[in-house]
C-alpha cells in the first residue's frame, strides 16, 4: 500500500524522513505535519498539526484524522461516505473521540458524537437529495440538527412561462467618447421557455427564482414577498456587458426613463478593452476612471471632484504596486485624458521608479519620478507615498534586533535574504494641512512583521514590537506610545499563552509599571468552540453556548434563573428556531408582523438579564425582544416584552418598506406613563424624491407629534451630488460638509436658538479619523459661554480637552449624549457602566487629556487607571461594562 509522508512547516528538516506514527499501514493514507515549534529531526512529541487522510481503493478520501486536535489531546475525525452511484450526499461534523491512536484509522468514527457534551441525540451530517438524472442536480439540502431535518432548502429546475412574465429588456449601444453609451427599452417579454428557471426556497418558504438566458447570464432575480414579485433585473449590452441593474422600485415603475435610470438605477459603461471606465449609482452623479496600457485604474473622479476641475490619481511601479497618491486640478474631460493614457509613447508602461533626489512636495520629500501621466500640477497635493525593498531617507536608525529577533537587512547586494520584494514604509497626509503619518516596519529573516515605528501629525509615535514563535504566531507585543514630544509616554505590554494546537489560552497585559494583570483566560470545548472566557483575574466569568449549527444560543446559560446570576452581571438568550414569547402583542396593529420561528438563522427572541446596580438583583423574569420578517428577511417589528406586562407594546418598533428596501413608515412606542396603553412618541412617514421613485430621503412626517421621539417638522433634506446629506432642518443641521472621501468633516447644527453647535473633523487622506473639535456655544439672558471640547484619536488612544470661554450663563444644560437619553425609555443603556465594587485605580495619573485606549476585552481608563471590561453579544455589540 502508499505511504506518504509530507512535513509541512519546518526549514530545520535535513530531509524527508519518516515520523515513527501509527498510521494503518494496511490502508492508503497521506500524512501531514505543520510543525508549531522549531525541529532538526521528525518528531511526534514536539507540538504540531498532525493529520492523516485515508483513501479509498477508488483513491477517494475517506476519512480524517487530527491527530490529538482538540483541547484536550484527543483525536478528531472527519467520516467521508459516498452512496451507490459514488457520490458524497452526507456530510459529516468532525467528531472528537475518547483519546487519540496516533493517527491510526478508526474503524467506528461517529460512535462518540453521542456524548451529551458533543452533539448528543443530535443529527450530525447534512444532506443533499440529488435527482435522478446524470445531472446529479440537488433537489434539496437538509443542514444538520433534528430541526432542520424537515426543513430543507428545496431547489426547483424548469424553464420560464409565460406566466413568469419576464421583461425583456434590449440595448442600443453606441460608442461616444470612447465609452459605451446603451439606449434602454422595454416592449415586451421574454417567449415561454427561453430562459432557465431556478427556485430556491429556504428553511422559511422565503423564495427565489433566478432566471438565466442561455449564456448563463442571470436576468433577473425575484424574489417573492407573499404574492407579490419583487424583481432586480440585469441588463446586458450588445457585447455582453452589464449596462444596467434595475431594482424593485424601478421595475414596477413602467416605461425606465432617464428621470428613473438616474434615481434607481445602476448604469455602466466602458471601453474598447471591457474596462469600466464611467458608472452612475442611484441617487448621485457619474463617476469615472482612467486606465493606462496596463489596464491599472490610474484616475478617478466622482461628481463632487468634477465640480473642483480635480481628479484622485494613483501612480506606480513596474511591479503594479501602488508608490504614490495625489489630488491633481484639470478641466479637462475624460475622454481627453484616457487619449493621452491610450497614445502615450514618451512613457509607455506608465511606471514610476525610485529616485536617490526625488522632489518635494506637501511638505516632505519624496523619492520618486514624477515621469507618469497625468503629470502633478505646482499645486497639486500628494496624499500617500508608500516605499518598498530599501527604506527611504529619513527612516528612523533601524534596530538590528527586536525582542531578540534579528531585524531583516535591506542590502540586497550583501545578503542573502533582503527586504526585498517587501513594503517596508508608508506616509498619509493629513487631509486638511501638510503633516504626515509616517509608518515604517521591521521584519525578521523570514519576513514576517515583528516591529512597526509610526511617527503621528502631532510629533509623536506609536511603536510595536513583536515577538514570534517558529510559526509566526505572536506570544508578546510592547507598544509604546507618545502623542507629542514634551509628554509622558505609556508603555504597554502584552502576552500570549497558546493551547496545543495554538488557540488562545491566556492573554497578559501590563500598563506601564503596574503590575500584569490576566486580562483573559479561554476555555474551549472539544469542537473547539470557546466556552468560557475569565476576564480581569476572574473578575467575571463568561460562559457561551452553541446550537448544533454551531449559532451562539447563550451567555451565562446557568445563571439566566438564578435571582443574583451567581455573580454574573449578564445573561444572554438567542432564540432561532423557537418561540416562547408572544406572537403578536396586537394583531389589528401589526397585522402580518407575527413572530415565528426562525430556521434561516435569523433570529426569532432574544432573553436578557443584567445587574444594573450591584446589591439589588434584576427582575427574575427576563427581559424579552421579539422579532418578525416579511418574506424578504427584512425586520417588520420589534416587540420588547416587559416581564411584568408582556403584551403592554412598549418600546416596541413597527416598520413598513418599498419595493428597494427603504423605509416608508416608522411606529415606536415607549413605556406607559398612565393607564394602560404605553406612548406613542413615533408615527414616521418617509417621503421620497421623485414622487417616492427615488432612493433619498425628501421629508419625514411625524404623525405622532411627540417631541420625545423624532423631532418632528417635515421640512425639506437636502443632498449633494454625490448622494450625502448636507442638511436635515428638523434636527436643527444646517450644514454638513464633506471631504473628497465623501466623510463629513464639517457640521452645524442648533437646538432652539440658543445652543449652537460646530463640530470639525480632520481625517487622514487614507480615511482614519484624527480630531474631532466640538465648539458649543449657549446663549442666554447674560451672555453666552462657549465650550471647546477637542478629541484626539491616535493610534487607538484618545485623547480630550475641554477650553471654556464667554462671560454670561447661558441658562441652558450643556448638548451631551445624556442629554438625549429619553426617561421615557426606563433602560439603563448598553454602554452603562456597572461598578461592581472593589476595584481602586492601580496608579498614579501621567497624562491628564489620555482618556483611554482599547484592549481585547474593553479599554483602560486612563485617568481611573484602570480595566473596563466589556459583555459583548453575538455581534459584538457592547452590553455591560464594567
Amino acid at each position: 500500500m502508499k505511504k506518504i509522508l509530507i512535513p509541512i512547516g519546518t526549514l530545520f528538516l535535513s530531509g524527508l524522513a519518516y515520523s515513527q506514527n501509527q498510521a494503518s499501514s494496511a490502508e492508503n493514507y497521506i500524512q501531514s505535519k505543520t510543525y508549531l515549534k522549531a525541529v532538526t529531526i521528525s518528531s511526534d512529541t514536539v507540538k504540531q498539526a498532525n493529520t492523516v487522510q485515508y483513501f479509498d481503493g477508488l483513491g477517494r478520501p475517506k476519512q480524517v484524522v487530527n491527530v490529538k486536535a482538540s483541547p484536550s489531546g484527543k483525536d478528531v475525525v472527519q467520516h467521508i461516505e459516498y452512496d451507490g452511484f459514488g457520490r458524497q450526499v452526507k456530510d459529516y461534523l468532525p467528531v472528537p473521540q475518547q483519546g487519540t491512536q496516533n493517527g491510526a484509522i478508526y474503524t467506528s468514527p461517529l460512535s462518540n458524537a453521542t456524548q451529551p457534551t458533543l452533539y448528543g441525540a443530535e443529527k450530525i451530517y447534512s444532506e443533499k437529495i440529488l435527482e435522478n438524472s446524470p445531472l446529479d442536480r440537488i433537489l434539496q439540502q437538509k443542514q444538520v440538527g433534528n430541526a432542520w431535518d424537515g426543513k430543507p432548502v428545496n431547489f426547483g429546475y424548469d424553464a420560464n412561462t409565460t406566466a413568469d412574465a419576464v421583461k425583456k429588456y434590449t440595448t442600443v449601444t453606441t460608442w461616444v467618447s470612447g465609452a459605451s453609451s446603451s439606449v434602454l427599452s422595454q416592449s415586451s417579454n421574454y417567449a415561454a421557455a427561453q430562459l432557465y428557471k431556478n427556485t430556491v426556497t429556504d428553511e422559511d418558504g422565503n423564495i427565489t427564482i433566478e432566471f438565466k438566458n442561455g449564456e448563463g447570464q442571470v436576468l433577473l432575480v425575484r424574489k417573492m414577498n407573499g404574492t407579490q414579485s419583487v424583481d432586480t433585473y440585469y441588463v446586458y449590452n450588445e457585447y455582453n456587458q452589464l449596462a444596467y441593474v434595475i431594482p424593485p422600485l424601478a421595475s414596477v415603475s413602467g416605461a425606465v426613463d432617464n428621470v428613473t435610470l438616474d434615481n434607481l438605477c445602476y448604469q455602466y459603461k466602458y471601453d474598447g478593452r471591457n474596462r469600466l471606465i464611467e458608472k452612475k449609482l442611484p441617487g448621485k452623479g457619474w463617476e469615472y476612471m482612467l486606465f493606462d496600457k496596463q489596464d491599472r485604474q490610474v484616475g478617478y473622479q466622482d461628481a463632487g471632484l468634477r465640480g473642483q476641475n480635480k481628479w484622485l490619481c494613483t501612480k506606480y511601479d513596474k511591479y503594479g504596486r501602488v508608490v504614490y497618491t495625489c489630488m491633481l486640478t484639470y478641466g479637462e474631460s475624460r475622454a481627453f485624458f484616457q487619449d493621452i493614457l491610450d497614445t502615450e509613447v514618451n512613457n509607455p508602461s506608465n511606471n514610476e521608479q525610485r529616485s536617490a533626489t526625488g522632489f518635494n512636495k506637501s511638505g516632505i520629500q519624496i523619492y520618486y519620478t514624477t515621469a507618469a501621466f497625468p503629470g502633478l500640477g505646482a499645486n497639486d497635493p500628494i496624499l500617500t507615498v508608500n516605499y518598498y525593498d530599501t527604506y527611504p531617507t529619513g527612516t528612523p536608525t533601524i534596530p538590528t534586533q527586536i525582542l531578540g529577533q534579528n531585524v531583516l537587512s535591506q542590502d540586497a547586494q550583501n545578503s542573502s535574504i533582503s527586504t526585498k520584494s517587501l513594503p517596508v514604509a508608508s506616509y498619509v497626509k493629513n487631509i486638511e494641512d501638510d503633516n504626515w503619518t509616517k509608518n515604517y516596519i521591521w521584519y525578521d529573516k523570514k519576513g514576517r512583521a515583528i516591529g512597526t515605528y509610526s511617527f503621528n501629525h502631532l510629533g509623536g509615535y506609536t511603536k510595536t514590537e513583536s515577538l514570534l514563535d517558529f510559526a509566526g504566531i505572536v506570544q508578546k507585543t510592547d507598544t509604546y506610545h507618545l502623542r507629542k514630544q514634551g509628554d509622558l509616554g505609556i508603555t504597554v505590554n502584552e502576552r500570549f499563552v497558546y493551547d496545543n494546537q495554538n488557540r488562545l489560552w491566556q492573554h497578559w497585559h501590563k500598563v506601564d509599571n503596574n503590575a500584569e494583570i490576566l486580562l483573559t483566560e479561554n476555555i474551549y470545548n472539544e469542537l473547539s468552540q470557546l466556552v468560557n472566557k475569565q476576564v480581569g483575574n476572574n473578575l467575571q466569568s463568561i460562559d457561551y453556548a452553541y446550537n448544533i449549527r454551531g449559532w451562539m444560543t447563550d451567555i451565562n446559560k446557568n445563571q439566566m434563573t438564578i435571582p443574583n446570576l451567581d455573580g454574573k452581571l449578564f445573561a444572554y438568550k438567542i432564540r432561532y428556531n423557537e418561540r416562547l414569547g408572544i406572537i403578536n402583542p396586537d394583531p389589528s396593529l401589526f397585522s402580518g408582523k407575527d413572530v415565528e420561528a426562525k430556521y434561516n438563522g435569523n433570529i426569532a427572541e432574544v432573553d436578557w438579564r443584567t445587574v444594573e446596580n450591584i446589591g439589588n438583583n434584576p427582575s427574575t423574569t427576563p427581559k424579552r425582544y421579539s422579532y418578525a420578517y416579511d418574506k424578504l428577511n427584512r425586520l417588520t417589528a420589534g416587540y420588547y416584552q416587559n416581564p411584568q406586562n408582556p403584551g403592554s407594546k412598549e418600546n416596541t418598533e413597527s416598520i413598513d418598506y418599498d419595493l428597494n428596501g427603504n423605509i416608508t413608515n416608522l411606529y415606536r412606542t415607549s413605556v406607559i406613563e398612565s393607564g394602560n396603553t404605553p406612548t406613542v412618541i413615533d408615527k414616521l412617514v418617509y417621503t421620497y424624491e421623485n414622487s417616492n421613485n427615488s432612493n433619498r430621503l425628501a421629508k419625514i412626517i411625524d404623525d405622532a407629534q411627540n417631541t420625545t421621539g423624532y423631532e418632528g417638522g417635515g421640512q425639506t433634506i437636502g443632498y449633494d451630488v454625490n448622494g450625502n446629506m448636507i442638511n436635515m432642518p428638523d434636527k436643527g443641521i444646517s450644514v454638513i460638509k464633506y471631504n473628497h472621501l465623501n466623510l463629513p468633516h464639517h457640521l452645524e447644527y442648533s437646538r432652539d436658538g440658543i445652543e449652537m453647535v460646530k463640530l470639525d473633523t480632520e481625517y487622514r487622506a487614507d480615511g482614519t479619523k484624527l480630531r474631532k473639535v466640538n465648539a458649543t456655544t449657549i446663549s442666554g439672558i447674560n451672555g453666552y459661554t462657549t465650550s471647546v471640547k477637542t478629541i484626539d484619536y491616535l493610534d487607538g488612544f484618545q485623547y480630550q480637552n475641554i477650553t471654556n470661554s464667554g462671560g454670561g450663563g447661558g441658562g441652558s444644560s450643556s448638548f451631551s449624549a445624556s442629554n438625549l437619553e429619553s426617561s421615557r425609555a426606563m433602560e439603563t443603556q448598553a454602554f452603562s457602566l456597572v461598578d461592581i465594587g472593589g476595584l481602586e485605580p492601580i496608579g498614579m495619573i501621567k497624562n491628564s487629556d489620555l482618556q483611554f485606549f482599547p484592549t481585547a476585552e474593553g479599554f483602560y481608563d486612563y485617568q481611573k487607571d484602570q480595566y473596563i471590561y466589556q459583555y459583548k453579544d453575538h455581534l459584538g455589540n457592547t452590553r455591560v461594562s464594567f
